[in-house]
Order: C-alpha cells, then structure tokens, then sequence
C-alpha cells in the first residue's frame, strides 16, 4: 500500500493534470475512476448531489457569459461557444469530485490527517503550527463525518457546547523508496498524456 501522502501527493497531481488535460482524457480519467469500486462510485454520487446546485450555477455561468451565436438564431439561448465551455468545465468539476472521492474513500481519516502532517513538516520552518493545525483539521473531517441530520435554522440555532477534545495519534508508514517511484511514475505518464494527446 502507498504512504498516506504518496496518495494525496496523486491527488494533488491529478487534480492539476484535469486543469490542463483535453476532453477525452478527462473521459479518460473518469471512467478509471468509475472502475474503482462500489463505495468510491457511491460517495462520488453524494458528492455530485451535494454540488448539483453548484454544478448547474457554473454551467449557466459559462453557456450565458462566452459570447457566441446563438442556438438555431434564438436570442435567449447559449450559443455554441458558451455550452462548449459551459461542459467542458462541468466535466472538470464532476471528474474532479471523483478524484476527491477516491481519495477519501482509499484513506482513512486518520491516515489522511497522518499524511497531510507528513507533507506540512517542511512548514515548520516557516513558522506554521503544523500540530495544531492538523488537530483542527481532524476535528473538522470528524464533525463532517457525524454531522446531524437538521435543517439549515436547527444548525443556526444550536447552542455552544463545550466538549472534551481526545488527543488526535497518528500513526504512519515508512516513506519507502516505491512510493517515490510511484510519484515519479505517475508523473512521467502525466506529462506523457498531455503531450502527447491533442486537444
């Protein structure tokens, strides 16, 4: 198994690599992710309703706001342009919460607190409270996972608690030498794909 950072360091490349990559390869890459199981496909679903709202604003957005002829001559609809990149960034979005939803789904929340508390290790140089950032975060991914089901004027309304906090243990992997071949794989196939397939 990959060191916890190894994968979000994947992530992290596939998420630049979608910024850049023509349609067919976010085909591409989407229907790979589409083969990684049950579970991943099942939280890429939530993820897809949860944004649905989001996804439809950012589709108007871009058909409405590119100029271009309209469709069969009618002023009041997008023109061929505007749905070009009204999809085209739809697809972006949709094929980018898959890649968030792998990698939520490969790595437990322990592990991927472990591994981003690996990659901020060089921040402590920096000045940046690493710990104590990495403890915030756990607290926030565990109020996600067992946030209660109220409507938007219940979570108003709620009143402060106070709550014992129980000491966040990491407990991770040796960073082994496959796993930078693994990165300097991923990257070569990467840089491979966008040169060498035309948009």
């Amino acid at each position: 198994m990959p060191h916890p950072a190894a994968r979000i360091l994947l992530w992290f490349m596939l998420a630049v690599f979608l910024q850049w990559a023509a349609p067919t390869l976010m085909l591409l890459a989407g229907l790979v992710l589409l083969l990684s199981g049950a579970r991943m496909r099942q939280h890429w679903w939530r993820l897809f309703l949860r944004t649905r709202l989001l996804l439809l604003a950012l589709f108007l957005v871009f058909a409405y706001g590119v100029p271009g002829e309209s469709l069969g001559g009618l002023n009041w609809l997008p023109g061929y342009e505007g749905l070009s990149e009204a999809l085209l960034h739809v697809l972006r979005l949709v094929v980018f919460l898959g890649a968030l939803s792998w990698l939520l789904t490969s790595l437990s929340q322990q592990a991927l607190v472990g591994g981003l508390w690996f990659l901020l290790q060089p921040c402590r140089h920096l000045g940046l409270p690493v710990d104590k950032s990495v403890v915030r975060l756990s607290l926030v991914l565990e109020y996600l996972e067992n946030l209660p089901r109220q409507s938007w004027r219940q979570w108003l309304l709620l009143p402060e608690t106070t709550a014992e906090v129980a000491p966040v243990r990491l407990s991770l992997p040796r960073w082994r030498a496959r796993d930078v071949g693994l990165l300097l794989l991923a990257t070569l196939v990467f840089v491979l794909l966008l040169w060498g397939i035309p948009a």
